[in-house]
């Protein structure tokens, strides 16, 4: 995800994502979202209904695996992790790159959340995935 908006998402949750600030021996916020950006209002919804929530809850890491989100943290009620599953589950549905309609693809041991353009793209060459962060 681009530095401005990972720096957007911290400076809003700075409870939930405290764990920028922290050694890799505590958490793996410092490595940032590594996702791409077409995920970044998802990632905002949530961490704005987490944050409502006042559980205390501190963001451990967010990436993409296996072509969807993955969102760890440290405490949280049900209702928390709730939350969290439907964000997961919801992302199988936008594309990472530009965050429109998209679904789960496979391009041999790939999988990415893509729309169709993307897809496309991603099928002639055009996007590598390793360099989609």
């Amino acid at each position: 995800m681009k530095t401005v908006l990972e720096q957007f998402l911290i400076r809003e949750f700075p409870e939930l994502y405290v764990g920028v600030y922290r050694p890799l021996t505590e958490n793996l916020m410092s490595f940032g979202f590594e996702c791409s950006d077409g995920w970044f209002a998802l990632l905002y919804d949530l961490s704005r209904a987490l944050t409502k929530l006042d559980e205390g809850v501190v963001a451990t890491q967010v990436k993409e695996k296996y072509g969807t989100l993955r969102f760890y943290i440290e405490g949280g009620s049900d209702e928390v992790f709730e939350l969290i599953d439907k964000a997961e589950g919801k992302s199988a549905t936008i594309c990472e790159i530009c965050g429109e309609l998209g679904k789960l693809r496979s391009l041999g041991t790939w999988l990415k959340t893509l729309c169709d353009e993307h897809y496309k793209a991603w099928v002639m060459g055009y996007l590598e995935p390793q360099r989609w962060g």
